[in-house]
């Protein structure tokens, strides 16, 4: 448990032939010994670092370990891409705590979006990393300390309560926990700087009444008008397209302008010509 650092989710955009993983992450700190050394079990307990015989590391059917003196010397241009992101991120965190009279921990989650191919293609679309709250470890009787933080931390994870997130981390947490590919991560970024972009140019974001999203197929710009402006009380979404994932986008979302009981708010879908369904829709809200 003090090893732990946290998850690591991939997908990939051929969903149907590469399955997403889930990989859980530990980080374990060792102190290599040298041949006849005794193994201190008063030691193992004090600490954070393993002190172990090399002979005691070894290789499984799919990997060989292999040591490095220096992390620049890791060949990350013949491993997976994913783990020049998130591999770069931990070596730096420890090499600047190590320097530090506190190590401070460091614990994320991270999300993997790989194009079609999987490990033969090894190209990221986009990628995601959530760091979560450090839990501080120091040489010495931490033990109590260490496991009173991962307990804490276990506790704010399950829960619900999710108000130390921002509003766009909450949205993005939204669609993970409900399993929910489309949008992307990619789409969801853009969308969310669109809608900023737009409320920004507007000043006055309490005259926006209604949303027409063209050609919006899963419709999640639409959403996040709603669910950002407070006086919004529709977002229609027209496509000729019925593209996968408008539902859900509500069912991620719903909940952001749903619990407003003040105003009757809608996400409605219009699969139809966009000179038939805009002109239409049009003529209702200027009416």
């Amino acid at each position: 448990e003090k090893s732990y650092v946290g998850q690591i989710h991939f997908t990939f955009e051929d969903w149907k032939d590469n399955r997403a993983m889930k990989v859980h992450l530990f980080c374990v700190f060792v102190n290599l010994l040298e041949d006849g050394d005794v193994i201190n079990e008063q030691q193992c307990n004090e600490t954070d670092t393993l002190p172990i015989h090399s002979s005691q590391i070894r290789g499984c059917d799919e990997i060989e370990p292999k040591w490095f003196q220096n992390a620049y010397d890791i060949p990350l241009h013949q491993m997976f891409a994913d783990d020049t992101v998130w591999l770069t991120m931990l070596l730096k965190h420890y090499d600047t705590s190590m320097q530090q009279p506190m190590r401070q921990k460091l614990m994320f989650d991270a999300w993997f979006h790989f194009h079609p191919g999987g490990e033969g293609t090894n190209s990221m679309r986009h990628h995601f990393v959530q760091v979560n709250r450090p839990v501080k470890s120091a040489p010495g009787p931490m033990d109590s300390l260490v496991q009173s933080a991962i307990n804490d931390y276990a506790t704010y994870s399950k829960s619900k309560n999710v108000h130390t997130y921002s509003f766009e981390k909450k949205l993005f947490h939204a669609l993970h926990n409900n399993g929910i590919n489309s949008p992307t991560i990619k789409e969801f970024k853009e969308n969310w700087a669109m809608a900023n972009a737009v409320r920004t140019f507007m000043k006055d974001e309490n005259s926006m009444l209604a949303v027409i999203d063209v050609a919006g197929g899963h419709g999640a710009l639409g959403a996040l008008f709603l669910a950002l402006s407070p006086k919004c009380k529709t977002a229609v979404v027209i496509d000729p397209a019925e593209v996968r994932g408008k539902d859900g986008v509500q069912k991620a979302w719903g909940q952001f302008w749903q619990s407003d009981s003040a105003n009757e708010r809608s996400l409605r879908y219009r699969h139809e010509c966009l000179r038939t369904g805009l002109r239409d829709e049009l003529n209702c809200m200027l009416s």
